[in-house]
């Protein structure tokens, strides 16, 4: 079997993303191997002659995409020789950088300029209501957009997260709440008035008229850094399995450090002090 149908079949059966499945058909596309037959060698081999044209980050990718497959095609008892861990690929994380409460106001400000109904629904209160819940709930964009009327008990969101089948809960804010009884009720929040790249666009434009770089992931790390900063579990609070994820990948040091007061004193000057 093609790793590229083995790789379908998997992420169909997992039930992953239309967007994931596209992102590894398009990778495995360039790989005509048989997973039966795939070894470790190969893959280092691959990855090597791949630094050599492509960005370690995108090489970084490939190499997680088949470790994923590698760890999925053994338990399947198809590949006996194909055994992580791979090659290394060292690439360039840049830091997490969330928005500040500040900065969530003035994307917010734009929000209420938005002109327009979808189904009798202001579009403002739309884009307001998922700003304010994206922040104070942290939840994943496909999990926000699914978000039935019926999952919400009080100030609490109680769902199965879609990407790890675990049952979490989120809290909301007060003005999170007042802002989402401005949408009229269906059996959906969001998903019976707009598509999910919809509002991802109008996140990402709302930031931009803030003169601000970021879209509803942002928001996800502001989320994860305000948790932090009053002294909650990021991963807990994020709904993630792996630990470390969330202190790696979604805060942001420089906001928490302002927040918390930490770092705030520079170190005693030099040349000044030689001056005396």
């Amino acid at each position: 079997m093609l790793i590229y149908d083995y790789a379908t079949r998997y992420c169909l059966r997992n039930g992953g993303s239309d967007g994931y499945l596209e992102q590894l058909q398009v990778f495995l596309r360039r790989l005509p191997w048989q997973v039966e037959s795939i070894t470790t060698a190969q893959v280092d081999q691959y990855l090597t002659e791949a630094l050599k044209t492509l960005s370690p980050t995108t090489v970084s990718n490939h190499r997680r995409y088949l470790t994923t497959l590698a760890h999925a095609a053994r338990r399947d008892g198809l590949a006996p020789d194909f055994k992580p861990p791979f090659r290394r690929v060292k690439s360039r994380i840049p830091p997490p950088k969330a928005f500040s409460r500040a900065e969530i106001s003035r994307v917010l400000a734009r929000a209420e300029q938005l002109g327009g109904e979808l189904r009798g629904c202001p579009r403002r209160h739309l884009l307001s209501a998922w700003i304010l819940a994206a922040y104070c709930t942290g939840l994943r964009s496909g999990d926000l957009h699914s978000l039935r009327w019926d999952d919400m008990r009080g100030n609490r969101v109680y769902l199965t997260q879609h990407k790890t089948g675990r049952a979490h809960v989120a809290l909301l804010t007060t003005e999170a709440q007042h802002s989402l009884n401005k949408i009229p009720r269906r059996q959906y929040v969001w998903a019976d008035y707009c598509a999910l790249n919809t509002m991802q666009k109008w996140v990402a434009s709302a930031s931009r008229g803030a003169g601000l770089k970021g879209n509803t992931k942002t928001l996800r790390k502001s989320s994860a850094t305000y948790a932090a900063i009053l002294g909650l579990s990021p991963q807990h609070h994020l709904g993630h399995l792996t630990n470390g994820l969330a202190e790696k990948h979604y805060i942001d040091r420089a906001l928490y450090d302002e927040e918390t007061g930490r770092h705030s004193v520079a170190l005693p000057e030099i040349t000044s002090q030689a001056q005396h």
